[in-house]
């Protein structure tokens, strides 16, 4: 099952970040069986046969047996999401309305998307009888609220807040089949499609910034808005929507074609003024990338990739705290968004480098949760884009509860986009 099946993947532990033992493994396992009751209470939802299916009862016991998770992680899912649920707006968002960025615009429909899969990934759906079913029911409300009935872009932000919000109702409705998710989805995913670049050079295939008024912030793509854009696609096609076979074969190409052999990493664009500047890339292009490919049928150990694979893995989560500008990008210190993509690329590796970011993503993260359940922003995106404050850390919150559920949020096996008919 999952990642434990990529044995060609064990030679990738990097020297910095060394192999957790097998008996530690063991150890966590045995701690995590006794509390199986209590860990797949609640849900009140079976999702037998679709890539949900870990999410709670005895197979999300299983998962966190099985892929390194334990009670301590689990006390602190249920921590982070008790602190957004108490934050959580009136009208069923994260964040504020002058949240506003130049660049990134209404920043609080992403902040909603990101929450909302956070506690879908908890098994907490709309209609359900679990603790936040309630919670779940409300931010659904408030994304559908601000969708464009012209365009179907969610509020008046950018490609990322659409693509993000896109990927949380795709995922609720494939965990509810609520029929009134059904048309709002299909227009969302079809405007997702609409701003796919088709050119004839290295920027086909990937997504730019986009906005509700049908403009564009430039004409090159990026890496992590593609990223989003592929995960709310897969979670569409998931959801039963139907999704052109050839975006994803696109989309692949443009991702392989971002890999900058010289350098060992991903391009966070092709723009040459990004690429002669003092931050030629930003480090989560990486991951993002990584895990993508792997969802468009890649093999995750493909020689090809080992470079890619190192520059991920040299970088594994350290201590949690606020980095200079130069740690955050060269060495992706205290970046939160890098530490996400990279505990979804080394789930699906698998192996012994799984293993040992799993130990540093836990050892950086758990004891840095404060006792309100949330986490300090210490990203340079959470203070200066997504309006992240001490009043309202739901963004750098939301980041931290979806990587501590990565044991479950999807049954690995079925979470194969490159494979059947499209």
């Amino acid at each position: 099952r999952g990642p434990t099946r990529l044995g060609a993947s064990r030679a990738l532990a990097s020297p910095a970040t060394p192999a957790r033992p097998e008996r530690l493994r063991v150890e966590t396992a045995e701690r995590v069986a006794p509390e199986r009751a209590e860990l797949g209470r609640g849900a009140g939802t079976s999702w037998e046969q679709t890539p949900y299916q870990s999410r709670s009862g005895p197979e999300k016991a299983l998962a966190l047996r099985e892929y390194g998770g334990s009670v301590e992680t689990e006390r602190a899912v249920a921590a982070g999401l008790a602190y957004l649920a108490r934050i959580q707006a009136r009208n069923g968002s994260w964040g504020e309305r002058a949240d506003f960025h130049e660049k990134y615009g209404e920043v609080r429909v992403g902040k909603t998307g990101l929450a909302l899969l956070a506690f879908l990934g908890a098994g907490h759906t709309p209609g359900s009888d679990s603790e936040h079913a309630g919670v779940a029911e409300r931010a659904v409300q408030f994304l559908l609220a601000r969708q464009h009935d012209d365009s179907g872009h969610f509020g008046d932000g950018s490609a990322y807040s659409h693509g993000i919000a896109t990927y949380a109702l795709a995922e609720c409705y494939a965990m509810t089949e609520d029929a009134r998710l059904r048309e709002p989805l299909e227009r969302a995913v079809a405007h997702v499609l609409a701003k796919q670049m088709r050119t004839r050079d290295a920027r086909s295939g990937g997504w730019s910034y986009y906005y509700a008024d049908d403009r564009t912030f430039d004409s090159w793509p990026r890496v992590s808005v593609t990223a989003w854009q592929v995960m709310a696609l897969e979670s569409a096609h998931l959801a039963g929507l139907d999704v052109p076979r050839g975006a994803f074969e696109r989309a692949r190409d443009y991702l392989r074609g971002s890999w900058d052999d010289r350098r060992g990493w991903f391009r966070y664009s092709h723009d040459p003024a990004r690429l002669g500047s003092d931050y030629p890339t930003l480090p989560a292009s990486t991951p993002a990338a990584l895990f993508c490919l792997s969802l468009l049928g890649e093999p995750e150990a493909d020689p090809d990739l080992r470079d890619a694979w190192e520059f991920v893995l040299r970088r594994a989560p350290e201590a949690y705290r606020r980095p200079s500008d130069d740690d955050f990008v060269y060495r992706a210190r205290g970046n939160l968004y890098f530490w996400y993509y990279g505990t979804l690329a080394c789930f699906r590796l698998g192996g012994r480098a799984w293993e040992a970011w799993n130990q540093r993503m836990q050892d950086a993260l758990l004891p840095a949760q404060a006792r309100d359940g949330s986490w300090e922003p210490i990203s340079l995106y959470a203070r200066s884009y997504a309006g992240d404050d001490d009043a309202d850390r739901s963004y750098t919150t939301a980041l931290c509860v979806l990587s501590l559920e990565i044991y479950y949020r999807y049954f690995t096996p079925l979470l194969q986009v490159g494979d059947g008919p499209r």
